[in-house]
């Protein structure tokens, strides 16, 4: 996964985008997404209230509360998809869409297809919970497949993942689905010796010009 690029988007009070730290990207993952939650439960709340105003009003709103509203998911989306790209690379993890492999430190693993789709769905939600059939229909674009199959392949995707030594697990909860779920690890040297390269060749760079942006 590729380096988050430092948009010049505002921040929220005590947000650090070069921070060293994976807890702190959990953290705010974690209030990003509570955020964007709440945005669009009331950006839908509006909308459907817009139904029974009358035209001259309706305009009104929506060129003013919808559109500042719009403008701030919008915010709160890529600030989220940066902190997803920041907490893989202070984990220590890449992810090679290309070759369909995941990195840890020196160790690789190969992935099949399969394994890759529900991987990158994982990632993207991550710590989020996912129903069976949710990733049966948006990660591999098939909800006729049986729950078995979805099943097997997530046993042998969580094998692999602790076949890498790496502080990441597939977490299952009833009646919520699964999730990748990070678990705290030492902080990150500063000394090219800790767990976190952006090009494989040395330490992380803190003047935020490292890096070409997110994979999408």
């Amino acid at each position: 996964m590729s380096t988050p690029t430092l948009r010049s988007d505002r921040l929220l009070e005590g947000e650090d985008s070069k921070t060293l730290f994976a807890r702190d990207a959990r953290h705010w993952i974690g209030v990003y997404q509570q955020m964007i939650g709440f945005k669009e439960d009331l950006l839908g709340r509006i909308r459907t209230q817009l139904a029974h105003l009358p035209a001259v009003a309706r305009a009104d709103i929506i060129d003013s509360d919808v559109s500042a509203l719009e403008e701030q998911l919008l915010r709160y989306r890529r600030r989220l998809e940066f902190w997803y790209a920041r907490q893989w690379q202070l984990e220590g993890l890449q992810i090679d869409h290309d070759g369909r492999t995941l990195t840890y430190r020196d160790r690789v693993i190969s992935l099949t297809k399969r394994e890759f789709q529900l991987l990158v769905f994982l990632v993207s939600r991550s710590p989020t919970f996912v129903s069976p059939n949710r990733l049966l229909v948006d990660a591999w674009h098939d909800g006729n497949l049986p729950e078995e199959t979805l099943r097997t392949y997530i046993a042998r995707l969580r094998t692999k993942i602790v076949s890498l030594g790496v502080t990441a697990a597939i977490k299952n909860k009833p009646r919520a689905g699964y999730a990748i779920v990070f678990v705290e690890q030492a902080p990150i040297s500063l000394d090219g010796q800790g767990p976190i390269s952006l090009d494989g060749q040395g330490p992380i760079s803190l003047d935020g010009a490292d890096g070409n942006g997110m994979e999408g």
